[in-house]
């Protein structure tokens, strides 16, 4: 009875034991099954977090991508239309040689031929340089009664008439065409070309640059547009009617034109008055400063440093365009802006007014009066 009562003893406590062993062993399975589960949710919430950061890269990149292609085939544009006018301009070039190269052959002709004729007509140059001289009378005094007008509404008559009175000679009068549209006709700065003056001709439209680089050889002409910034690009919309191409919104032209057709749309480098005065007149503001920028004139005027450069003259269109007579319709906001900065209108076309500088007039009248 002993020996069983050991023995039951001892498989008990060998089950015991083994009870014991597996409950550990359970406890620890259970535990390190817990840390695993863990480690599963611990890399599932930072693979989303990391799924959705590659996501956003993504995106991003997509985004520089799309900005990137449109770049590209705005660069694509831009080296298209400076091939085009590179190649146009060659051309132009050649032929315009071509021409000189004739024009100088047959004038050489004509001197050898003409030798006496020159002779003589210098004699009488110099003849009637010496009666203008004992008379007093000017070169200009005779241009008012012998004149020819090229502006649309005799613009150019009128500023060469003040030009006369206030004694400045024609050949001085240099000025900043902004809107130059045709090189001849209708330009009101045309005359003064004719009379040996030189300006800067500004022309956003690209189709209108290769004949005033070839009637106006004699000024610098800029294919860019007129703005409140320099250096900036905007798209030029180009319509069939040459005086409504503009920049910005023309929906509203096309709405009140029906003749008017959109011909194309091109990017276009911007400059503003003050940096074509720095640049092309050494910082001293031209005679004449001609403005005819389809609806942004004022925003073109209040953006000029009246403080340094004050132009003498300026031509301001001040109507909308219409196919009618405007009669009764000026510009009130334009014409405000012009007398608080001390410019009076001179002259009123029915188109454009004519503004002198004040204080500089009142200058030139002294000085005439001394």
């Amino acid at each position: 009875m002993k020996l069983y009562t050991r023995l039951l003893r001892f498989f008990l406590r060998d089950l015991y034991a083994r009870t014991e062993t597996a409950r550990s062993e359970s406890a620890d399975n259970a535990k390190a099954l817990q840390e695993t589960k863990n480690q599963v949710i611990s890399f599932q919430e930072s693979s989303a977090l990391q799924i959705a950061t590659l996501q956003e890269q993504m995106l991003f990149l997509q985004e520089q991508n799309k900005k990137f292609q449109e770049e590209l085939k705005f660069l694509q544009l831009q080296l298209k239309n400076i091939d085009t006018g590179h190649h146009e301009r060659t051309e132009r070039c050649e032929k315009r040689l071509d021409c000189l190269e004739h024009y100088r052959s047959e004038t050489e002709k004509r001197m050898q031929s003409d030798d006496i004729t020159t002779l003589e007509l210098s004699h009488r140059i110099e003849l009637t340089e010496q009666v203008l001289q004992e008379n007093n009378i000017s070169g200009n005094a005779l241009k008012l009664f012998d004149k020819k007008t090229y502006s649309q509404a005799g613009e150019d008559a009128i500023i060469l008439y003040a030009c006369a009175m206030l004694g400045i000679p024609f050949q001085e009068c240099n000025y900043l065409d902004l809107g130059a549209n045709k090189p001849i006709e209708m330009s009101n700065t045309y005359f003064f070309y004719q009379q040996g003056a030189r300006g800067v001709l500004l022309e956003a439209n690209p189709l209108l640059i290769p004949e005033l680089e070839q009637k106006r050889s004699g000024d610098m002409i800029l294919n860019q547009a007129v703005t409140g910034k320099s250096d900036e690009t905007m798209i030029f919309h180009v319509l069939n009617l040459d005086g409504l191409s503009k920049i910005g919104d023309i929906s509203d032209i096309l709405a009140k034109n029906p003749d008017a057709k959109l011909m194309q749309s091109i990017p276009i480098k911007t400059i503003t008055v003050n940096d074509i005065i720095k640049n092309y007149f050494q910082e001293k503001a031209p005679v004449i400063l001609n403005l005819d920028i389809e609806g942004l004139e004022l925003e073109i005027l209040q953006s000029i440093n009246f403080e340094q450069y004050r132009p003498l003259f300026f031509i301001i269109e001040m109507i909308p365009y219409s196919k009618n007579l405007s009669v009764g319709i000026k510009n009130q906001e334009l014409l405000n802006f012009m007398h608080s900065k001390n410019y009076l209108e001179y002259a009123f076309t029915g188109i454009n007014s004519i503004f002198i500088d004040i204080i500089k007039y009142q200058k030139l009248i002294a000085g005439k009066e001394d």
